[in-house]
């Protein structure tokens, strides 16, 4: 049975439920698009909504001059960048006319343009000053403390920035928390809070270029690994993985990138204060990614699993009892090439990175990323996988577990049912034997809220809590803390520090409000670069 609560915090009042509206007709845009520039909407639209976002432009509050040079310009830069419908069904494809040239990538001056294009829209709709809610456009970054049972204990909002987003949260040694993140694509963002969630220091990192945070873990001296990509730019479209040491006050330690256009996704500690980190390489085909590394990110060996074009690694962790690793691997390009799904699969090797077993994971087809977690404590080994699976009678993927024993069995596989839509999985725990938890979004058309999810030995849901107001919110991470209790982090559009309302979307703009507000399944498949 699945109870569902949605507390009201002391400090950020919110309505006991979150208005959802129907769902949209599925629109698929091709990679090449969506990579072109992280304003990539702008330039996807029908006719009648380019002409509703021209209108847009003309409600800004900006000066006549203003906003018919915005207008102009955007109107060069769709001649520039035709993109073609194709209809069938209820599924719309949208792709670059073969006259926009082969990967046209926008300039840094035109996605400067569409920047300012975003602002104008937002304050065209920005009401009267509400202190809680904060404009579409400036996110604030969402840190929820629940107890054991998923019940909201506080919550704050820290300045979050244009199209902010979070990526890890940890507990500190102090019992404070650590959230990694990203600030607009741009740059690498940790913020350090108390126990109480205040904040205590916050620090960038990075260059001139794009770069980002993926995944932290923490190594057990008060200090952070830290991994991700530097140096994208959407000219050159490569990047460099990026793995850096943090002190407890957020100053850096040391530095490290590593040759070839890659980025890490996911990193963890290995017996002897070593890392393993996975992710993705490019060298002609998109290759899943193994680097171990020493206590000082000295490289020992890198490795690609699953062959040529085997996509991404998701996940990857250490298991302990013999010193190997078991990884999670699926291929989001090839999956939106052809129109198919991107099963998971499994993989473990021994310390050097030898394949000892593969398991794939048709059911997991949903296109989301896969979460991996040791099962403690019952005396077997025992692992649980947590990602999508696209259910019967629906387009777009809800959560999908399965608990796995040590040599690749199927010990159970569940797909919990959560009220209001399609969950997306974002993260997962199993804070202690018998007891998992998972944190998602549930997308139906329309403003939506986060979740998290209780489940017991056998995943059967014990409870579900919403977190959210009337806007879009977002957990995106998720962390068991040593209170029993649960940490989560996102970023909200409901709440913050910018004291602005705005709809979660804009009349008018149908399709293209949808695809970004809803986060229809295509667009959690690709990976996005930076």
């Amino acid at each position: 049975m699945i109870s569902v609560a949605a507390p009201a915090a002391a400090e950020t009042p919110r309505p006991a439920e979150s208005p959802v509206e129907a769902p949209v007709d599925r629109l698929e845009i091709d990679d090449a698009v969506k990579q072109a520039s992280p304003y990539y909407v702008m330039l996807v639209g029908t006719d009648d909504e380019r002409e509703n976002l021209l209108g847009y432009i003309d409600h800004s509050p900006r000066s006549a001059e203003e906003k018919e040079a915005m207008k102009e310009s955007l109107r060069e830069i769709w001649v520039k960048y035709p993109v073609v419908h194709e209809t069938e069904g209820v599924v719309t494809r949208i792709a670059f006319d073969p006259a926009a040239g082969e990967n046209p990538v926008l300039t840094d001056e035109e996605n400067a343009v569409l920047a300012d294009i975003s602002r104008a829209m937002a304050e065209a709709f920005a009401a009267t000053p509400t202190e809680t809610q904060a404009t579409w456009y400036d996110l604030a970054i969402w840190l929820v403390k629940t107890d054991g049972q998923g019940n909201e204990a506080w919550n704050r909002t820290y300045p979050g920035g244009d199209s902010a987003d979070v990526a890890v949260v940890l507990q500190t040694d102090d019992g404070g928390y650590l959230i990694a993140g990203n600030t607009g694509f741009r740059d690498a963002l940790l913020l350090r809070t108390d126990a109480d969630g205040n904040e205590v220091w916050r620090k960038t990192y990075g260059g001139p270029d794009w770069d980002t945070v993926r995944a932290v873990v923490a190594t057990g001296d008060g200090n952070y690994i830290v991994a991700g990509s530097t140096g994208w730019t959407p000219e050159k479209n490569t990047r460099s993985a990026w793995l850096f040491k943090v002190a407890p006050d957020g100053g850096e330690v040391w530095s490290r990138t590593f040759p070839g256009d890659g980025l890490f996704t996911t990193v963890d500690l290995t017996a002897d204060g070593g890392f393993i980190l996975g992710g993705n390489r490019n060298a002609g085909t998109d290759d899943a990614w193994l680097v171990r590394v020493d206590r000082d990110g000295g490289e020992e060996w890198n490795r690609t699993i699953g062959g040529n074009d085997s996509g991404i690694v998701d996940n990857v962790i250490s298991t302990q009892v013999d010193g190997g690793y078991l990884v999670a691997v699926r291929n989001p390009w090839e999956a939106a090439r052809s129109g198919t799904a991107a099963p998971i699969r499994l993989f473990k090797t021994d310390p050097t990175g030898e394949v000892l077993w593969t398991k794939t994971l048709d059911e997991m087809d949903g296109g989301t990323g896969a979460t991996l977690l040791v099962v403690p404590g019952g005396g077997a080994v025992g692992y649980l996988l947590a990602c999508g699976a696209v259910l019967p009678g629906s387009d777009l993927p809800g959560p999908c577990l399965s608990k796995i024993g040590g040599t690749g069995s199927i010990v159970w596989t569940v797909t919990p049912e959560v009220p209001g839509g399609a969950l997306l999985v974002t993260s997962a725990v199993a804070p202690s034997p018998g007891e998992y938890a998972f944190t998602g979004t549930v997308y139906a058309g329309g403003p939506h809220d986060g979740w998290l999810v209780l489940l017991d030995h056998t995943g059967n849901v014990t409870s579900a809590h919403s977190f959210g107001g009337d806007a879009t919110d977002d957990i995106s991470a998720l962390a068991a803390t040593a209170d029993g209790g649960y940490i989560l982090a996102g970023t909200t559009r409901s709440f913050g520090e910018n004291g602005r309302a705005a709809p979660g979307r804009a009349p008018g703009f149908e399709a293209l409000a949808a695809t970004v507000a809803c986060g229809i399944g295509v667009l959690r498949r690709g990976v996005r670069r930076g």
